[in-house]
């Protein structure tokens, strides 16, 4: 029986980012997964979720600063957020999940940077091809192109 590990890459960091009709991945910099599934030899499955984004409003960082700052200092506090504006419940909104292919990685106790750097920009292209690929069936009403960053 096979066994899978699901990690939010961008966690609490990206959810201070998340407006609706946008999806902006915090991604960059976070190379921890990538490095722990080359030292276990797990393979990655890029996942993209469309959608998500779109289930709650959120103060903006640009017109709402002084919240977000706020939201940040609780961030990290607690090592969490409570990051939505309004109510609850999850408005009733399509979403959907795209899988990508499957990244073989090979394992190595101790990998170099580069070997890092190469799984985790094959991740990156994997998850951008996701984008390309279902973008116009799925965030049809976007407000920009997928967006990676920090």
């Amino acid at each position: 029986m096979g066994r899978a590990i699901t990690i939010v890459v961008g966690g609490a960091r990206e959810s201070l980012d998340a407006q609706p009709y946008t999806l902006r991945l915090v991604l960059k910099r976070r190379k921890g997964f990538v490095k722990m599934a080359i030292r276990t030899g797990a393979d990655l499955v890029p996942v993209l979720a469309f959608g998500e984004n779109d289930l709650y409003d959120q103060f903006s960082a640009e017109s709402h600063p002084r919240i977000h700052k706020f939201q940040l200092l609780v961030k990290k506090m607690l090592g969490g957020v409570f990051n939505y504006d309004v109510g609850l419940m999850p408005y009733r909104r399509p979403l959907n999940i795209v899988v990508g292919k499957p990244i073989t990685v090979a394992q190595s106790g101790k990998p170099s940077q580069e070997e890092i750097d190469r799984v985790h920009e094959e991740y990156v292209t994997e998850l951008e091809r996701l984008w390309d690929l279902w973008k116009d069936k799925f965030a049809p009403d976007r407000k920009e192109d997928l967006n990676i960053f920090e």
